[in-house]
């Protein structure tokens, strides 16, 4: 997880992105196609998986791993 700090502002950190990626789950959709409908606004694969692991810990995504369905909780 990258935390922000005095070098990583709010917009470039876990959070900031996990942001971005909950904004684009407006109902249940694949992994797959999440990413790609959220490609332009991240910067790497990883940046994307940490957005993924943070929603998920806190309960506000929910990832079926069997389907690779993504959804609110």
């Amino acid at each position: 997880m990258i935390t922000p700090n005095k070098f990583i502002p709010f917009a470039e950190s876990s959070l900031g992105y996990a942001e971005k990626v909950h904004a684009a789950v407006e109902h249940s959709i694949s992994l797959g196609e999440l990413y790609k409908k959220t490609a332009s606004n991240l910067d790497s694969i990883e940046l994307f998986l940490y957005a993924i692991e943070v929603l998920y810990l806190s309960n506000v995504l929910q990832v079926n791993l069997t389907t690779g369905i993504v959804s609110r909780c």
